[in-house]
């Protein structure tokens, strides 16, 4: 959302944003009345994602060049984003490149005055029943996603896309096209009259919300900053998550859902302190809230609210009542004895590496303080699958070896990726499948976050570990934030040359970074 030639111009981003927050929405509208000015997000990994989505974009182009089919690429540069003049003749480039009749028109541009886009690919489609303005062909819209599967935001994109071009070339093409990431090069083809009556439904919507006759305010008036998927990267999420603190909002509950912060506001308990200090059993009752799940969330609301204003950590155990049985396959009674051989295993991964992703190190910690790292390095030395497939093997032989030697043993972990990851990568390299069989039917992986978040209630806004190790008094030896900093170190030392490579302590940070996740466990 920009002003360009000093008249508002939306693009397909702001449709996707629209549905993801209308909060944001009123965010862009006022930023573009000059009522506060963009913030610039810094977010590396973010940069990371736009790099492996333009070399995912290459590659498509290059096997689409390699059938044999002409290219025209309509050339962009920084200066266009606020350039009318600009746009509009990448606008006209672009109808004369399917006017001559282009095999593939690379970065199509759309603009007419209130709507811009940038197709990344249009493939011409021979036609004599649906022919367009120029003859017997027609085009139709491919974009590139690095996602394994079609997202809803990825088709509303298109059509947007699809909706100036139907009115150029005065035919709508049949199909619209997803090249997905991942080494399967797998290119999703859907209807486009499937979709087009959805697209037209928001767009509709989203034009009522930014030409309302009311003027943008800031900060919004109708909308509130709810926290939601698009969070993760939005520019103005960290003033956002300001707001929220500010307003003590119900979302700083640990494990509280949507749902329940919209009863809970409909009856007047809009904060934390709130649902803290609120007596029980409503009267009436919370609409779409059992009793148990309301005691849950004011529980955990209350625990931290007395943390807050003793202005210490607290917890609590979560017991059964005297006399009352435990349940063998809840909390503290899901952890076994402990045992000698016991391990605690940690996986670092970088779901954007090598096309299908890459777990590059497994790490292992006994309890004599020895800890094992094993990178996913081929002979060479170089990060690659049959590295990763190596060091998966040797991984599974470690922990094998541990079993044989002692069979109380087990192996600890905290949330579930570990053994999804396992799961994954016996199937990707058929591979050590009885060893992972075993380790699942036994028992062996043991998954704490499940235990801690049965077990006790914490004056915390989230379980995650790195949130729970001051109750252990734990100190990082490494200043890597978190996994998504892990992964953008992993990335930067991928790109360097070899002859860069020995000066860094990029490998060493990880490694020292993922230590101390198992650790902490």
């Amino acid at each position: 959302m920009q002003r360009i030639d000093g008249r508002p111009v939306y693009a397909a981003t702001d449709l996707v944003a629209y549905l993801a927050c209308e909060h944001l929405t009123e965010l862009e509208r006022a930023a573009m009345a000059g009522l506060v000015k963009r913030p610039m997000r810094d977010d590396p990994e973010l940069d990371v994602i736009r790099k492996r989505g333009f070399e995912h974009e290459q590659r498509y182009l290059d096997d689409l060049a390699a059938e044999g089919r002409n290219v025209t690429s309509i050339e962009l540069d920084g200066s266009i984003e606020d350039d009318g003049e600009r746009l509009r003749t990448a606008a006209a480039e672009t109808i004369d490149a399917m006017a001559s009749g282009a095999d593939i028109v690379y970065q199509a541009t759309f603009f007419d005055g209130t709507w811009r886009g940038h197709a990344d690919f249009l493939l011409r489609v021979e036609s004599a029943d649906r022919p367009s303005v120029w003859g017997p062909y027609h085009y139709e819209v491919a974009d590139t996603k690095l996602a394994r599967h079609v997202k809803a935001s990825a088709v509303l994109q298109i059509c947007s896309y699809i909706d100036q071009l139907e009115g150029i070339q005065r035919v709508r093409p049949q199909w619209l096209y997803v090249a997905l990431g991942g080494s399967a090069r797998t290119v999703e083809r859907l209807r486009v009259d499937d979709y087009m009556a959805y697209y037209r439904s928001v767009r509709d919507r989203f034009l009522a919300t930014v030409t309302d006759p009311t003027p943008a305010a800031y900060p919004p008036a109708g909308t509130y900053p709810e926290p939601v998927d698009h969070c993760e990267v939005c520019r103005w999420a960290a003033e956002c998550v300001q707001r929220r603190r500010d307003d003590d909002h119900l979302s700083l509950v640990a494990g509280i859902s949507a749902r329940q912060r919209r009863a809970l506001s409909e009856r007047g308990v809009a904060t934390l302190e709130g649902l803290g200090d609120l007596a029980l059993p409503m009267e009436p009752r919370l609409e779409g809230t059992s009793e148990g799940a309301l005691t849950r969330v004011r529980e955990q609301a209350r625990i931290q609210l007395e943390g807050r204003r003793e202005r210490r950590l607290k917890y609590e155990l979560l017991v059964p009542p005297p006399g009352d049985p435990y349940e063998a396959e809840r909390g503290l009674a899901t952890l076994p004895a402990p045992s000698a051989g016991d391990l605690f295993f940690d996986i670092e991964g970088d779901p954007y590496a090598f096309e299908d992703g890459l777990d590059y190190l497994f790490g292992v910690l006994d309890t004599d303080g020895l800890f094992s790292a094993f990178w996913s390095r081929d002979e060479t030395g170089e990060f690659s699958l049959q590295g990763e497939r190596a060091a998966f093997e040797a991984f599974i032989d470690h922990v094998m070896a541990r079993l044989e030697a002692d069979p109380a043993m087990h192996v600890y972990h905290y949330a579930p990726y570990e053994p999804t990851a396992l799961k994954r990568l016996m199937g990707r390299y058929g591979t050590r499948e009885a060893e992972v069989d075993r380790l699942l039917r036994d028992g062996v992986l043991v998954d704490l976050l499940r235990a801690v978040r049965q077990s006790l209630r914490a004056s915390v806004e989230s379980y995650s570990i790195k949130k729970m190790e001051a109750f252990y008094g734990f100190t990082r030896e490494i200043d890597l934030r978190d996994a998504g900093s892990s992964i953008v170190a992993f990335e930067t030392w991928l790109q360097l040359g070899e002859g860069e490579r020995p000066q860094t302590d990029i490998l060493e940070r990880i490694e020292r970074y993922n230590r101390d996740d198992v650790v902490s466990n």
